[in-house]
């Protein structure tokens, strides 16, 4: 790395190196960062995020892009495009990197690649998810270390808002699917080959649900779901099912299924399954469908069948006892802003009305031992 060690006492200057655009207009940031660590961390730091798209340890809790390293123009730099997440547009950046002592001064730059003069913070974020420490709200890979942005100059209408940078754009921003026209939407459809073995081994958080006839909003404190498999049942179920939820208001009365709960599996490789308590037939029991999982990435998204009713942006299940409710579950109690995020925008892109969506408290809940269902 470029050492300024000789020259410690002098004001930092920054020189931008931009990747250059096809399109005169657009929208484009520079950032001036300084990172509280050696250039040689930052800079793998940044290739491990990118890395881990493939692998699961990372995701762009930025509407989910997809970043990829095109390059460098020296041992000092590094160049990536980032194509976001419905695919449409890719923006390139560019960064280098100085060494001051134990810190790293960063200057970065990125420009869109099409037309375009608002871009609700894309460029920045492009650049900010790159560097961003777990202080900031991001999941670090390798090395997780602090920053301070000391200068921001997004181009006239391009955003720099931090908070855009953790949250999906709403749908009436070019960059997330349009509204369904139908519900439940075209080709709707749970998760392929699905490991209903993982998915039970360990106790799911409910980290936002909708509310339905049997949990209510007012149930929003401390949701769990763990599961186990069982010997077939006279009504054919495979599986114990064990939901617990606390009252929000003081004093937090539990609700809590025991062992009354049961679901048959009823397309294994899909994860469709429907839950009724034990007694009852499987002819009235309720869909249970899996949508999307990853056991690395910990969260699965999880809906009471199809979406077939209309919503205020998109569709939504009914909000009875069958066939109702949306969940995002995660094997960490503890909530991971980025990860909620980006299973909302699965969610979203599957056509759901994400207003139908409440969060739910996970915090200061009592440890409890896994009940043996």
């Amino acid at each position: 790395m470029k050492s300024f060690l000789g020259l410690a006492v002098a004001p930092f200057v920054t020189a931008y190196h931009c990747p250059g655009s096809s399109s005169t207009v657009h929208a484009s940031c520079k950032v001036s960062v300084t990172a509280n660590a050696p250039c040689d961390k930052v800079m793998a730091e940044m290739k491990a995020r990118v890395d881990g798209q493939s692998t699961g340890q990372w995701h762009d809790p930025h509407n989910n892009g997809t970043y990829s390293l095109t390059g460098s123009s020296g041992q000092d730099s590094l160049d990536f495009q980032r194509v976001t997440g419905n695919k449409k547009y890719t923006d390139k950046l560019l960064f280098d990197f100085t060494d001051t002592g134990n810190q790293c001064e960063i200057s970065g730059c990125s420009e869109s690649q099409v037309f375009s003069v608002a871009d609700f913070s894309t460029n920045y974020c492009n650049m900010r998810m790159l560097y961003c420490g777990s202080v900031d709200g991001c999941k670090p890979v390798k090395f997780d270390f602090t920053m301070q942005e000391t200068q921001v100059e997004p181009s006239l209408g391009a955003g720099h808002n931090p908070a855009d940078c953790l949250k999906v754009a709403q749908a009436s921003n070019s960059f997330m699917a349009a509204t369904p026209t139908q519900c439940p939407p075209e080709g709707f459809d749970t998760v392929e080959d699905f490991d209903l073995a993982k998915f039970i081994s360990k106790r799911w958080y409910i980290q936002q649900q909708m509310a339905v006839n049997y949990l209510p909003a007012s149930q929003n404190r401390c949701v769990y779901a763990e599961y186990q498999l069982r010997e077939k049942s006279f009504w054919g179920y495979d599986v114990s099912v064990h939901n617990h939820a606390e009252e929000v208001a003081a004093p937090h009365k539990v609700h809590d299924s025991g062992k009354t709960l049961c679901a048959k599996v009823v397309d294994k490789s899909r994860g469709k399954l429907e839950v009724a308590p034990c007694f009852l037939p499987t002819a009235l029991a309720g869909p249970y469908w899996v949508l999307d999982y990853s056991e690395e990435e910990g969260y699965a998204l999880i809906s009471g069948g199809a979406p077939k009713e209309s919503g205020a942006d998109g569709c939504k299940t009914g909000t009875g006892t069958n066939g109702a409710g949306l969940w995002i579950f995660t094997r960490q109690q503890k909530r991971d802003e980025a990860l909620v995020q980006k299973v909302r925008s699965i969610a979203k892109s599957k056509g759901f009305d994400l207003s139908v969506l409440n969060d739910v408290d996970q915090s200061d809940c009592t440890e409890t031992v896994a009940l043996a269902i």
